[in-house]
């Protein structure tokens, strides 16, 4: 059975919104995320940022950066799912959608996709990582914890209605966060 990964940038005070305002990235943090994405094997996305990262992602390919290019060729080939209640025009290669209704068919499809692949990584946007989460249907949290504080912006756990008890495996300190 697969592994579903919630990854995502956060503030210190648990803001997972708008973060092309306040991250700050690193060749260090290019550097993990090729490590890690050269690990996945399907990529989920939510509807409502699914386009904007189709755009960055094919955009990115002609980055000056070559780390940054190499993750944009890599997430490229990957295969994504977007995750949706409503009908998506899949812009982006190897995209596939997923038409949702409530909770109950978001974990039966999740579910089943977990049976076909091995690593999935959960990228946005916050409506998909809350459902995730609200519904149980992660394994890993892969959290890059920015040095800032936001004060606004949407909260990863603002509709977490359960105590969940997490296990701290493998904190990395960057220069920048």
């Amino acid at each position: 059975m697969g592994n579903s990964i919630l990854t995502m940038q956060m503030s210190l005070d648990g803001v997972v919104s708008g973060e092309d305002r306040w991250m700050t990235l690193s060749e260090e943090i290019f550097e993990d995320y090729l490590e890690y994405y050269n690990s996945v094997d399907t990529i989920i996305v939510g509807r409502n940022s699914y386009a904007s990262l189709a755009q960055h992602w094919q955009q990115a390919e002609n980055s000056s950066n070559s780390l940054e290019r190499a993750i944009a060729v890599r997430i490229n080939e990957i295969p994504k799912v977007v995750i949706s209640r409503s009908e998506v025009d899949l812009i982006w290669r190897n995209s596939q959608q997923i038409v949702v209704t409530d909770a109950q068919s978001f974990a039966r499809e999740l579910e089943a996709l977990k049976k076909q692949v091995n690593q999935i990584s959960v990228e946005s946007g916050v409506h998909t990582w809350q459902s995730f989460i609200q519904n149980d249907l992660f394994d890993e949290l892969w959290l890059l914890v920015h040095p800032v504080i936001v004060s606004q912006g949407q909260r990863l756990f603002a509709l977490a209605e359960n105590n969940n008890p997490f296990v701290y495996v493998a904190p990395k300190h960057t220069r920048t966060g």
